[in-house]
């Protein structure tokens, strides 16, 4: 049966996809772009968890908006900020100042807070029930394949006219002006279905008691989202810029990349399998996703990494849309925007700890033992998993 998309979610679909354009271009290449900069692997995870602190601390107030005002607004302010993150990378190229690298990274939390919360908010508020995973799967689809093809075109311009990435990442300025004006005039929203008055602080002291609050299968799904986040970050960072280290050229450590985001094009067939398979589906990926690590420890052939990676990845974009039609199942229609809020910010902060605590084992024992250590929480993680898996099955009354 065709997917029932509303014009106001095809719109903002769109919208993304020309934002996503501007980001393909150069966002492979940036875990190279940081190593360069930074010159060791723990440099490069504190680069990257720069941007997932901001996100953090930024959350709350973006869940809490998403509540309280039209998540266009949210969006539209997002997409002001991305202007200036174009800038940043540009000017941290050109003048060869990382400081403008923490400043980017900085204001890309805030700006994907305001942006992933209002467009996830929106989607879901405007979609039918039981269609959520394969309305999103969709979105990625589309936005996805754009981001794709602006990275074939990165990489034309890099390898055969010597583009200076900073130059690449300038893009993100014009395309966000462009994806700013579309949300403005063609994609049209609702005030959300309450509307409550909180202090700044008050809605951080919120956030942490909704997430106190949570019944047994958010918390187990905040577990996974931590988790995922750790994981996720250590290979979408490390991955390539190891490739680079051990003498990989630069177009290979970003066709790694490639592979990380090429299963978002089967957005749209994995969010069929998510809707059929619902937790099931958590059980299995995790122990699927603990051999593909036990592969990169002692794959050396760059064709098996490939493939490494993209099942990785597969099994990430899996969860992704299994977490959106759980959290739609389990979770009151007027927390959307909170419970969605806070299970990113978890994610976040799981990818606050990973690449800086990957970095930092990579660079005093080695790549093997921080391996190692990602295999041993994945372990752990099945366990609670398999435990707790009826309660993310959508009956309120095994949700207490």
């Amino acid at each position: 049966m065709a997917v029932r998309i509303p014009k106001g979610v095809r719109m903002l679909t769109i919208s993304t996809a020309v934002r996503w354009f501007g980001w393909g271009l150069g966002e492979a290449f940036l875990p190279v772009f940081f190593l360069l900069f930074m010159k060791t692997f723990f440099g490069v995870g504190l680069v990257a968890s720069a941007y997932n602190i901001v996100f953090f601390l930024a959350i709350p107030f973006a869940s809490f908006l998403a509540d309280n005002i039209m998540p266009k607004k949210m969006i539209l302010a997002g997409l002001v900020i991305y202007v200036f993150i174009g800038l940043g990378y540009f000017a941290a190229g050109l003048f060869a100042a990382a400081a403008f690298l923490f400043i980017a990274r900085a204001l890309n939390g805030v700006s994907y807070s305001l942006d992933q919360v209002g467009r996830e908010t929106y989607i879901i508020r405007h979609t039918p029930n039981r269609e959520e995973s394969r309305v999103f799967g969709r979105f990625d689809l589309i936005a996805n394949f754009w981001w794709m093809f602006a990275l074939a075109i990165g990489l034309v311009l890099v390898t055969y006219f010597s583009v200076p990435i900073h130059w690449l990442l300038l893009f993100i300025a014009p395309t966000s002006i462009i994806s700013f004006f579309i949300v403005l005039k063609k994609v049209k929203g609702k005030k959300p279905p309450r509307s409550r008055k909180s202090s700044f602080l008050g809605v951080y002291k919120k956030f942490f008691n909704e997430i106190k609050r949570f019944s047994k299968g958010l918390r187990l799904l905040a577990m996974m989202y931590f988790a995922f986040g750790i994981i996720a970050s250590i290979i979408y960072f490390f991955a390539p810029t190891i490739s680079y280290s051990e003498g990989g050229s630069l177009v290979k450590s970003v066709i790694i990349i490639l592979a990380f985001n090429l299963p978002t094009m089967l957005g749209e067939f994995l969010g069929r399998i998510a809707d059929k398979r619902r937790e099931a589906t958590y059980f299995s990926g995790v122990l699927f996703l603990a051999l593909m690590i036990v592969s990169l420890m002692f794959i050396k052939s760059y064709v098996l990494v490939l493939l490494t990676v993209f099942f990785a990845s597969t099994t990430f974009e899996l969860f992704y849309l299994t977490n959106k039609g759980v959290i739609a199942r389990i979770t009151e229609r007027t927390h959307l925007g909170e419970v969605d809020g806070s299970l990113n910010a978890i994610g976040s902060a799981g990818a606050v700890i990973g690449p800086v605590i990957f970095g930092l084992l990579v660079d005093q024992l080695s790549v093997t033992a921080a391996y190692l250590a990602v295999i041993a929480m994945i372990l752990v993680l099945s366990v609670f998993i398999y435990r707790g898996r009826h309660y993310l099955r959508g009956n309120m009354e095994n949700q207490g």
